[in-house]
């Protein structure tokens, strides 16, 4: 059955009773009225509603004797008067299209979605009723899929007019919310309907399980932090400013205030480089939350993707503060985005870092970082997210393979060294040769102990020797065994590109003796 918005589909003491002892109306499962999800193809509209009971004053003698019970503002706002109430709860559940205040003063506002749901039957939509980010006022709508319900947002004592956000968060599909207020420019809520986008659809970047992710790496060893943090200013000689404010100093490094009404510039002892300062090429940003891989666990951007869904989804405090920062409690199915993408590119969510991330994705990863804001306007919002952000890519890393051959691998004494060929005329094959450092800083040298040993280098800031970034840089990579391997060289060129591979292939060594 569909919504009913005809008055000539309701009957008297079928779809609608009405008291008038108890002065209330109620509306019954019967029919041609009920309450199945979604709401906006069952219910009626409160017009038909108030068009119904002005037909039956009009035509029934016990009735007209009574003040009538309602007064329409307009067609989705309505007043219950003269001491009529509805008579219980799933009447309102049965409302559609409209908001209105009862007798007593208690205000309900309808949410009507736009857009449509994968699954109208078992897509469940939610919405918080108070600011904060941890379990207070989350409450679940009354029926899945596209939404026309109405909640309280009025009790008389409790007062939720001042904030709603609506979300939809369902594994393996994609996740909308809205925030009522903001996004409308609203001063406060009323008793009317409120129509606002919200919707789902299967999300083709979800690869994994629950179970995956709550029993494979990476995932088991990936963890959120919150950094706590206020202000996010840049730093003005007229300001005062207390424990735990952040600001962006005259050389664009980032501090956090550790004693109160400090004015003093930074850095002193009056501050501390923010945890959440982070360095990208040769630049430093802030962030205030962060995804983190640990060790030799790296993440790859759908591994990353599926983690922050997951977190996203939980009903349990997802701040795992392995920094101790104590931020507080925040409970991840109204927590904030974390990152999301487009295209095939990752974009972390504005002041949302990603630390020890797959290399190999380095070039297909966007941070969105924190703008300081002026002295005196705050760079946060109310939910700690930036006022203003800039995506910010990594300097181009190039990244491939080095693949050596048997004999190398099988040698227990086998090992490898990669040298610029010319490093500003620092020559390999001279005294002056110099090992390519890798993407971190790091030699790229080592023993031979798999035939795949991967390799990242720093495309666009690599200057060793006198190299003239960004360019083309060709290496020699030499390998040697003792007992299996013979001595070998073999002559690459690292361009901006990632899938490198570089085979090394040393002679069977036939003449070596211990």
């Amino acid at each position: 059955m569909a919504k009913i918005v005809d008055p000539d589909q309701l009957d008297l003491n079928t779809e609608v009773v009405i008291n008038t002892g108890a002065k209330s109306i109620q509306l019954l499962e019967a029919g041609q009225l009920n309450n199945d999800s979604p709401g906006q193809d069952s219910g009626v509209t409160l017009q038909a509603v108030y068009s119904f009971l002005k037909d039956r004053w009009m035509d029934t003698a016990a009735l007209n004797k009574f003040r009538f019970p309602m007064k329409a503002i307009y067609e989705a706002k309505f007043l219950m008067e003269n001491s009529w109430i509805w008579a219980d709860q799933l009447t309102r559940d049965l409302i559609r299209d409209a908001g209105w205040r009862e007798y007593n003063g208690n205000e309900y506002a309808t949410i009507i979605s736009l857009g449509t749901m994968d699954d109208d039957l078992t897509d469940q939509a939610y919405y918080q009723n108070i600011v904060g980010l941890d379990s207070t006022g989350i409450f679940v709508f009354d029926k899945t899929g596209r939404l026309n319900e109405p909640i309280l947002i009025y009790d008389g004592v409790n007062d939720y007019r001042d904030y709603l956000k609506v979300f939809i968060r369902e594994q393996g599909k994609t996740f909308d919310q809205y925030n009522l207020l903001v996004s409308q420019g609203l001063p406060v809520l009323t008793y009317i309907a409120y129509r606002l986008p919200l919707g789902n659809a299967v999300d083709i970047k979800i690869e994994y399980t629950d179970n995956n992710i709550e029993t494979l790496q990476p995932f088991i060893s990936m963890s959120l932090q919150y950094y706590t943090g206020t202000r996010f200013e840049a730093w003005d000689v007229g300001e005062t400013y207390v424990i735990g404010d952040v600001v962006q100093s005259a050389l664009d490094r980032w501090y956090r205030a550790t004693t109160g009404n400090t004015a003093d510039e930074p850095p002193s002892a009056n501050w501390e480089t923010y945890p959440g300062e982070k360095q990208i090429g040769t630049d430093y940003y802030a962030f205030n939350r962060e995804i983190r891989c640990a060790g030799v666990n790296q993440a790859d951007a759908e591994e990353l993707y599926a983690y922050a869904q997951y977190r996203l989804r939980e009903a349990i405090n997802i701040n795992d503060d392995p920094d101790l920062e104590l931020y507080g409690e925040v409970i991840g199915r109204i927590a904030n985005p974390l990152c999301y993408f487009v295209g095939n590119t990752l974009h972390s969510s504005p002041g949302v870092w990603i630390e020890n991330f797959d290399p190999n994705i380095t070039n297909d990863i966007v941070m969105w970082v924190i703008n300081a804001a002026v002295a005196g306007t705050g760079g946060l919002d109310l939910e700690d997210l930036p006022k203003s952000s800039t995506g910010v890519n990594f300097p181009f890393v190039s990244a491939g393979n080095m693949v050596f051959n048997t004999d190398l691998v099988n040698d227990p004494d086998s090992k490898y060294w990669m040298y610029f060929a010319n490093a500003g005329g620092n020559l390999f094959d001279t005294a002056n040769a110099i090992i390519v450092n890798d993407n971190d800083g790091n030699p790229i040298t080592g023993a031979i102990s798999t035939s795949i040993i991967p390799f990242t280098f720093d495309y666009t800031y690599n200057n060793q020797g006198g190299r003239v970034p960004p360019s083309t840089a060709v290496v020699y990579i030499v390998a040697m065994g003792l007992t299996l391997a013979e001595w070998v060289v073999a002559e690459f060129s690292i361009t901006n590109a990632t899938g490198l591979t570089f085979p090394v292939n040393a002679s069977t060594e036939r003449n070596y003796i211990e």
